[in-house]
């Protein structure tokens, strides 16, 4: 149920949508000074929404601090991925592995496998679609990794869970079943990666985090990043507040 709810909840909280639902009750309301309210609300909301200066003052309080490649001294047996980093609904899609906006997931950990900083790849991730029947991705992204030249005996999958809590769930009992002893590396984004912590700890599954995919970018003092608008703060805006959200209803069922 709880999977099933944050997956319809999940539209009311973009804020494209406060916006419009606010524009159309200016359109659509019956009393002057509440439609007046609204256009004022809707407004202010896309102006600030829209500021990337605004969104990267924000991320970067929310973001934890980098580790990096060059401070793993000693391999660790198991880098963890979190899946999220692959589109099955782009066209063409038959015969190639198509990565989204959270490719650098990917990408870091075969860096990572690549300098010997991670024995092997764990990826952790099924279908994670209300109504879909989307291949699972962990499957998805071994075979993509043996395409890469990964030896199949270096991979890890977890093809089941369907949101960040099943990850931790699913993952720590196959290690407990295969690497009981395993040193492991997290790899998520760095945005989501305080409730992913949170979720393995809670497992008992103590990890290292190597939070990558930084949405946070340096401070540029220009005209365009300071007053003029720009229509991916807002979608940055939705991930964030997201997993704001998510992470408070994660405390609350006490996954975290």
């Amino acid at each position: 149920m709880f999977f099933i709810l944050s997956k319809l909840l999940a539209n009311l909280i973009r804020p494209i949508t406060w916006i419009v639902l606010l524009l159309a009750y200016s359109w659509l309301g019956r009393r002057e000074k509440r439609k007046k309210r609204a256009l004022l609300l809707a407004l202010a909301l896309l102006t600030l929404l829209s500021n990337q200066m605004i969104f990267n003052l924000a991320v970067r309080v929310w973001e934890p601090n980098l580790l990096t490649a060059g401070q793993i001294e000693e391999p660790y047996d198991i880098g963890i991925l979190l899946g999220g980093f692959s589109n099955p609904y782009i066209q063409p899609g038959h015969d190639r592995f198509n990565l989204n906006d959270r490719a650098n997931r990917f990408t870091n950990v075969l860096e990572l496998y690549r300098r010997g900083k991670i024995r092997k790849i764990l990826v952790t991730g099924g279908n994670g679609q209300l109504l879909s029947d989307a291949p699972r991705e962990a499957v998805e992204a071994r075979d993509f990794l043996i395409e890469l030249g990964i030896p199949d005996q270096d991979i890890l999958i977890e093809p089941d869970s369907r949101n960040t809590h099943e990850n931790a769930l699913y993952t720590k009992r196959l290690l407990d079943e295969a690497f009981p002893n395993a040193r492991c590396l997290l790899l998520t984004s760095a945005w989501h990666m305080r409730r992913a912590y949170g979720c393995f700890n809670k497992q008992g599954l103590h990890t290292t985090p190597f939070p990558v995919d930084y949405l946070s970018e340096t401070w540029r003092f220009t005209p365009d990043q300071i007053l003029m608008p720009n229509a991916r703060a807002l979608y940055l805006w939705e991930l964030i507040i997201k997993e704001w959200i998510g992470y408070a209803a994660y405390w609350a069922k006490g996954y975290i």
